[in-house]
């Protein structure tokens, strides 16, 4: 272990007891005033509150500290509004079927999109991760938002989904995973009414045929074009009714650039 390693993780311990004795002494230091005199928290989630966060929630109405590398800021500015419109969109989809709306997110992370349903009318939501880490940072942030009741977080792979939804949210997976069209397939038969996709698409191939895996030059995930994001969406069982797409600038590879925005509904059930 080199010194630069050892001198970040004495830094870190370090500031973890310094926001400790500061929240034993005054709870407000780290917690809203509306919130610190009734959510009371331990050692391990002042430690995970010190964390840098894949999301900053300050717009769900808790200021988290967001990692400041590889982009993560820009990232959130450019999926927050399109995800946020059909994700809303979809809940109203779900509410003219006149159902007690549940829904789903995948690959959810920190739980940022799922609270967010959550404080747009999801009466219950289930997030799923297989990073526990990020699934305690998401089980601590559902608890300062006032959301535990409504929410529940479990680590499992996204294809061993159980049970059934009203609406889905699969934000940042599909170009992780080798087989995206197969868990497409998998969702149209586990959402019944919407589902919001967002995932990075490649500025640097645009043929409707393009699709590599594994993503260049790694040796996990894919990469694929827009035109052929579209027609795997179809092919698996989905319409789109909605399609939005930006650019990732954070992101200095053109094959990590592109990324696209979703609202589709099961062909079966086609709601346009």
């Amino acid at each position: 272990m080199s010194l630069k390693t050892i001198a970040k993780a004495v830094a870190y311990r370090l500031k973890v007891f310094i926001t400790w004795v500061r929240y034993l002494i005054r709870p407000q230091s780290l917690l809203p005033e509306n919130i610190s005199t009734t959510i009371k928290l331990s050692g391990s989630e002042i430690a995970l509150l010190v964390d840098p966060w894949y999301h900053d929630f300050d717009v769900l109405g808790f200021k988290t500290h967001q990692r400041v590398t590889k982009g993560y800021r820009e990232a959130q500015e450019a999926k927050q509004g399109p995800l946020f419109e059909f994700t809303a969109q979809a809940i109203s989809l779900c509410r003219k079927q006149g159902t007690f709306v549940k829904g789903v997110e995948l690959f959810c992370a920190d739980g940022f999109f799922t609270n967010y349903a959550i404080q747009c009318g999801a009466q219950e939501m289930y997030g799923i991760d297989i990073d526990d880490r990020e699934l305690s940072k998401s089980r601590l942030i559902t608890k300062l938002l006032g959301n535990s009741k409504k929410v529940r977080f479990d680590n499992c792979d996204v294809f061993g989904l159980d049970g059934t939804y009203d609406f889905g949210i699969c934000a940042g997976g599909l170009y992780h995973i080798s087989n995206p069209q197969d868990l497409l397939k998998l969702l149209s038969t586990k959402i019944k009414t919407a589902l919001v996709v967002q995932t990075v698409y490649s500025l640097a191939n645009e043929s409707e045929e393009y699709f590599e895996a594994p993503a260049p030059p790694w040796t996990w995930g894919c990469r694929f074009s827009y035109k052929y994001l579209l027609q795997m969406v179809k092919d698996a069982g989905w319409n789109v009714l909605h399609a939005s797409k930006n650019e990732l600038r954070g992101n200095k590879r053109l094959q990590d650039r592109g990324s696209a925005y979703l609202l589709c509904v099961p062909i079966k059930n086609n709601c346009a």
